[in-house]
């Protein structure tokens, strides 16, 4: 497969092991098996899983803090894939502020409705299972109304465990882009393989699944070979 820009290329995949982080108060992935089921000579190797819909990287619609918000059912496949952009998410424990996105993207001019905030950081949680406030990044209410407002982002992502406000707790910045209809894309790795700013086509595709607010997937980007 080729895309336009990119005469040869080939996958990077950008997700985790399911199992290899849990939020906390979030349930841990479990797997029992193989089970055997069939009859006859030849048996077969059948794992049960439990998980929690936002295991591992997934991918989040507005249900998620809203009752009416939008399911991961009603988003149409189109919005789970398209040209993005890797953008450096540097500041800790605060919030990167409109302002710090504006001189961000005069200098390198952006195109793309979908981002991905790079960081490091879920290499580092994943490492010493220890998500720490003082590491986490997040946008200020501000940042997140000029990336939808004026540069009408579809899509968000981030290699940690999100990007809400460090200022506020009560969860406004995934409120206000789940009521915007912005896709959250969460638990990302493998970002840093990337030179900031590099452009790549996304996929992250939901599981098939009525009525819930996101669900596990497979990330992965197609960048230039």
């Amino acid at each position: 497969m080729e895309l336009p820009f990119f005469p040869s290329s080939r996958l990077l995949d950008i997700s985790m092991d399911t199992g290899a982080y849990t939020f906390p108060g979030n349930p841990p992935l479990e797997k029992s098996g193989p089970h055997n089921r069939v009859t006859g000579p030849v048996r077969e190797y059948v794992y049960d899983l439990r998980l929690c819909t936002q295991s591992g990287t997934h991918i989040q619609s507005g249900h998620y803090f809203l009752e009416d918000g939008e399911t991961m059912d009603q988003v149409a496949l189109e919005r789970c894939q398209g040209w993005c952009r890797l953008v450096p998410l540097t500041k800790k424990g605060e919030d990167t502020t409109r302002e710090d996105l504006e001189r961000l993207f005069e200098e390198h001019p952006l195109e793309e409705t979908m981002i991905l905030f790079a960081t490091g950081q879920m290499e580092e949680i994943i490492a010493t299972g220890k998500c720490l406030p003082e590491s986490r990044r997040g946008l200020s209410p501000e940042a997140a109304a000029y990336l939808v407002e004026e540069r009408h982002v579809t899509l968000l992502g981030i290699d940690s465990v999100g990007l809400e406000s460090r200022r506020f707790n009560d969860f406004r910045v995934s409120r206000y882009l789940g009521a915007r209809g912005v896709l959250l894309l969460e638990c990302l790795v493998n970002l840093q393989q990337l030179p900031p700013f590099s452009r790549a086509y996304l996929e992250a595709f939901p599981l098939k699944i009525k009525g819930v607010e996101g669900t596990p997937c497979r990330a992965v980007l197609r960048v230039e070979a």
